[in-house]
């Protein structure tokens, strides 16, 4: 019974804030993705399962050189689900609001390219959208998004010339890969930083990001690094966007690891458009249904699927996705599982 009280509760709140915020607001919108889908094969078990995968309300306004941007974003997953939708959403069972991909920042630009980012944003490392209103043809984010920085707490700065544009990242450890330290001793902060050159249909990047999860009294000698690079492209009906992630793990006896990722997208007309999306991660800590050491894991997952555009607010996907994981040379620690999925996103 309180369990239903805090949901209702936390529902009423975020449509209060939602509903009191709007005449402050220039910009007002959001999105809702309802999914349904089962396993086809392999752990835990093949129940159905229904959910509020991931939604939103943006909250936007203009300030001469500045922006203002809120985003409240909600879930809901049914408690008594066997499996979710997908495998990498951080929700947890039952409705969540202001969950953990929550923004609210404040940024102001110059007029020699500079401009500055303060409060909570999503990370520039992402070669995927944090919302999955944003990944196309594909209801979730692919196994090579869980190894990189999805949000940060802190500044970022941004400087555009030309084709160039190079982001710097100064964080809490609030959005990192690895778990995140509460000490009255005091965290360290993490950093970034990206760079990128784009011309035509043409683009390519490469970032290093780090940080230490220990304290700063109490450090951990082993820091989480990540070396990441970009490449994509567009030739007519064709999209391709390709991603390689080299990294370490802050873990005691961790080996280095590599991770690679491609997006290949046709486009037949205005309604409809395929992906395909191969992704392999080696010792970069992706976690599995199985047991084992996750920080020696081998996973390759591939996904495809169409993407549906009803009208030009909303959209219909199905997607197949397999995925085979080696944690170690125990057969019981590895295995291989198929899904399917629909999703139905409504923008407004």
């Amino acid at each position: 019974m309180n369990k239903h009280l805090s949901s209702i509760k936390k529902t009423a709140v975020l449509v209060a804030v939602s509903w009191l915020a709007m005449p402050a607001f220039a910009g007002i919108g959001g999105f809702i993705d309802a999914q349904v889908g089962s396993r086809l094969s392999g752990t835990p078990d093949k129940t159905l399962n229904s959910e509020i995968a991931d939604a939103a309300v943006y909250l936007n306004k203009e300030l001469g050189r500045g922006k203002v941007m809120v985003d409240l974003p909600f879930s809901f997953t049914a408690a008594n689900a066997a499996i979710p939708v997908g495998t990498l959403l951080p929700y947890d069972t039952a409705f969540r609001a202001f969950n953990t991909k929550a923004q609210a920042y404040v940024s102001w630009g110059y007029d020699f390219g500079l401009n500055w980012q303060l409060g909570r944003f999503d990370s520039p490392f992402l070669n995927e959208a944090n919302d999955t209103v944003g990944l196309g043809p594909y209801a979730t984010q692919g196994v090579l998004f869980s190894t990189l920085p999805r949000m940060h707490n802190g500044l970022m700065l941004t400087y555009g010339t030309g084709p160039v544009t190079v982001m710097g990242v100064v964080s809490r450890q609030d959005g990192t890969v690895g778990a995140r330290t509460d000490s009255a001793e005091g965290e360290n902060l993490e950093y970034g930083v990206v760079g990128k050159w784009t011309h035509s249909a043409l683009y390519a990047g490469a970032g290093l990001y780090m940080h230490n999860p220990g304290t700063k009294t109490t450090p951990n000698t082993n820091n989480h690094q990540i070396i990441e690079v970009m490449a994509g492209t567009k030739m007519g009906d064709w999209s391709v966007d390709a991603q390689a992630v080299i990294g370490k793990l802050a873990a005691n006896g961790a080996e280095s690891g590599m991770g690679l990722g491609a997006d290949i997208r046709y486009t037949w007309d205005k309604t409809w458009s395929f992906g395909i999306r191969p992704n392999y991660t080696s010792k970069l800590g992706v976690a599995s249904t199985h047991t084992g050491t996750a920080d020696k894991a081998k996973v390759l997952e591939v996904t495809a699927g169409p993407n549906i555009n009803l009208t030009d607010d909303m959209k219909v996907r199905v997607n197949y996705t397999y995925s085979d994981t080696k944690e170690s040379s125990t057969a019981a620690n590895n295995g291989n599982r198929s899904d399917w999925s629909l999703s139905a996103v409504y923008k407004f």
